[in-house]
């Protein structure tokens, strides 16, 4: 704990801070042979931060992680657990982190690298339509298994890394019969550009629209013709 200073820690149990809490938490992550290293993020429900866990092998490379807390001040009950159980159902796929450890207090996962996605900046990239493609068909994916993850419009929700493309922030996550994820997508990351920029990148736009239409009565259909709007 010798990177930390102590109003970090206090972030272990935001934002009562209580010192025997941030005690009992930090305690028995390292009896899973945890640390932490970094504060990353504040949330509605937890804090992130960065850490090593530390295999049994003493020769085996230490593994760097995310590990999440639950806030003290947060209504809602074992939120980590509903999260842990989405992204371990959702676990033989790439787009999501792999979750290592957790329990109603924390949650220890993959960190994940990789650059935010705003399709503000990123239009301005060569590769653009093509990580829209990827991001479209993990989306799709993820309807198909029914799982909306309910904050896909924020630009800290989509990671990508070169090609690879991972969805982080499972908290307000949820299973449903019609999810959402490319329509919310679309709506927030496309949609949000002015039509003649996305023009001016060869997208089709009204051949996306279409292609969102049908999506709602056959997804694997809607998703190919929002592709082929893509014009990729």
């Amino acid at each position: 704990m010798k990177f930390l200073t102590s109003q970090p820690l206090l972030a272990v149990d935001y934002p009562a801070g209580r010192e025997d809490i941030v005690k009992k938490r930090i305690e028995k992550l390292e009896r899973y042979g945890i640390s932490l290293e970094k504060f990353i993020a504040k949330g509605y429900r937890g804090t992130v931060f960065s850490g090593k866990m530390f295999p049994p092998s003493y020769f085996s490379t230490p593994i760097k992680v995310a590990v999440k807390f639950a806030r003290s001040d947060v209504d809602k009950v074992n939120f980590l657990l509903k999260e842990a159980e989405i992204l371990e159902y959702l676990s033989n796929n790439d787009f999501v982190p792999a979750v290592y450890f957790y329990d109603k207090d924390f949650l220890v996962m993959e960190f994940v690298d990789g650059e935010p996605f705003d399709s503000k900046t990123f239009l301005h990239r060569k590769d653009f339509k093509e990580i829209v493609s990827v991001i479209l068909e993990k989306c799709y994916l993820m309807d198909e298994l029914g799982v909306e993850h309910t904050e896909l419009k924020g630009k800290d929700h989509i990671v990508v890394n070169r090609f690879s493309v991972k969805f982080i922030d499972f908290e307000s996550a949820k299973f449903a019969k019609s999810p959402r994820n490319l329509f919310q997508f679309l709506g927030a990351h496309l949609f949000n550009l002015p039509d003649d920029a996305l023009e001016r990148k060869g997208i089709n736009v009204e051949r996306v629209k279409k292609g969102m239409k049908t999506y709602k009565e056959n997804r694997e259909k809607g998703l190919k013709e929002v592709l082929e709007g893509l014009n990729l």
